[in-house]
């Protein structure tokens, strides 16, 4: 008797259990079958309901079902902009979501842009397996991952980036309309020679106008550059020459 009541007590403590809800995953990787493999791992070993697709489906996906995490390659093919756009656009869309980059060579800049564009996850493509499907957990979780290259780098740019009490817009000298086209180009991501052929310039004229725009908000690398641009709460105008001729606008 004791027995079938103790079976009972068990039966409707399962009923009242809450079901736990299972991770939901997007994979857009830089094509369908890294992206599957990603997938097939994490449904596999961390049992997440992990869903390939491709970019240009990404955001009406996102906009018709509840996911938790967004994995997006850094060197994704983006129709408009970059992958770190796209991670931007995402971010700004679903503030609850967790995104991961991947990143295929590391770079500081690539690292610095990825969290600048509101990703929560860093993870190097050279790393191992086990090691990714920690970082997607962790971002599910609501924590930052980054692995031991990637902190390394945020850590030497926080030390390096000028003290914030010299960024403000007073002391900054104003750009020219050129320096500023650049600055914003290195800003979202492009490297030298994509700026030049977006600008119609050399890749050493560009390199000139960095290195004088440098100069002038007292940095001396894009991975500064960036670090100003998030401290100092600059964004940047394109409505009118008088917001290009004035250089960089604040909020």
């Amino acid at each position: 008797m004791m027995q079938a009541k103790q079976r009972a007590v068990e039966r409707i403590v399962q009923i009242n259990q809450p079901l736990q809800q299972i991770p939901k995953v997007l994979i857009a990787d830089r094509d369908s079958m890294s992206s599957d493999l990603l997938a097939n791992a994490l449904a596999r070993d961390s049992r997440c309901e992990a869903t390939a697709i491709q970019s240009s489906e990404l955001m009406a996906t996102l906009a018709a079902g509840d996911f938790d995490v967004v994995v997006i390659a850094a060197d994704l093919d983006v129709d408009s902009g970059s992958a770190f756009d796209l991670a931007g656009t995402v971010g700004r869309a679903n503030r609850r979501i967790g995104i991961v980059m991947l990143l295929n060579q590391h770079s500081d800049e690539q690292v610095i842009n990825a969290f600048r564009s509101g990703v929560r996850g860093v993870f190097s493509r050279q790393r191992p397996m086990a090691e990714f499907l920690h970082c997607v957990e962790h971002v599910r979780k609501g924590f930052i991952w980054a692995g031991r290259q990637e902190s390394n780098v945020l850590l030497e740019a926080f030390r390096s980036i000028p003290a914030p009490d010299v960024l403000t817009p007073k002391n900054s000298a104003s750009l020219t309309v050129r320096e500023l086209q650049v600055v914003k180009c290195a800003a979202r991501g492009k490297t030298n020679k994509s700026i030049a052929a977006e600008l119609g310039l050399s890749e050493h004229t560009v390199k000139n106008y960095l290195f004088r725009a440098f100069e002038k908000l007292g940095v001396s690398s894009r991975v500064e550059l960036l670090f100003y641009l998030t401290v100092s709460g600059h964004t940047f105008s394109s409505t009118n020459a008088d917001d290009l001729e004035t250089g960089l606008s604040v909020d």
